[in-house]
């Protein structure tokens, strides 16, 4: 039987261990008939070792020019017009006939990501993943705002979610295809979390603002003024809601 042609979700999935060991075996299947593929895979597996090892001991390891913003933000190009081979593909490997509507479903999904995907990757890296440290912390809030202001403008702020419950851990910077972009992470008594992201971007075609749930997070998500903001937060905390709300009247 001829597995199912994986999305890029279940690539990503396969490279960080994810999938269970049957739908495994079928990835492993379809990439050793599928060589320009795995070549892309084993890359994307090189680069999240890296990643690791950078996070782990960043001064141990040697210049990585391909770890540098404006480089990252290339691959994410170059991995954009990968999408849309990979929907090429789709048509040549599946061919014409009863399998239409799964062609046009991969197509649709291998080409395009949800919107605010960096935002929702953000949080779980630095908010659910504990072992990652913050760039700067909230002691350095000073810092902090000075930062936020030289990478993404004048509009840049930090919250206080304080009537909300929330306080202020730090922030991260990070880098996107659009440009800089910045994570700031708030932690409620209760132990529970909440980022608010921020970056360069217009909206989505046909809308201004969007809700979408991955799981146990739930993401409000809007655009305004040549910005993209997103709140993420576990999806059962009601409070999200509130200041969601009180971010998107005050940007």
């Amino acid at each position: 039987m001829t597995p199912l042609i994986p999305t890029e979700d279940e690539l990503h999935a396969y490279v960080d261990g994810q999938l269970d060991d049957g739908r495994r075996r079928e990835v492993e299947a379809w990439l050793e008939a599928t060589p320009e593929w795995a070549e892309t895979v084993a890359a994307w597996k090189r680069d999240a070792e890296r990643l690791r090892a950078a996070l782990a001991n960043p001064r141990a390891l040697p210049p990585a020019p391909q770890l540098e913003p404006s480089a990252i933000r290339r691959s994410l190009r170059a991995r954009t017009r990968q999408r849309v081979a990979l929907a090429a593909a789709l048509v040549l490997t599946a061919g014409v006939g009863a399998v239409g509507g799964w062609v046009a479903r991969s197509m649709t999904m291998a080409a395009t990501l949800p919107p605010m995907e960096d935002a929702l990757q953000a949080y779980r890296l630095f908010a659910m993943d504990q072992a990652h440290a913050l760039e700067l912390d909230a002691s350095k809030s000073d810092d902090l705002k000075r930062w936020l202001v030289r990478n993404l403008g004048p509009r840049a702020a930090v919250p206080d979610l304080q009537a909300h419950g929330f306080t202020l851990l730090g922030g991260q910077l990070l880098s996107t295809d659009a440009g800089a972009a910045a994570l700031l992470l708030y932690e409620a008594r209760d132990g529970r979390r909440l980022g608010f992201y921020m970056r360069p971007g217009t909206r989505v075609p046909g809308r201004t603002k969007g809700l979408r749930q991955d799981g146990v997070l739930l993401t409000h998500y809007w655009f305004r003024d040549g910005y993209g903001f997103a709140v993420i937060s576990l999806s059962d905390d009601p409070r999200a809601d509130e200041v969601k709300e009180a971010l998107d009247a005050s940007t």
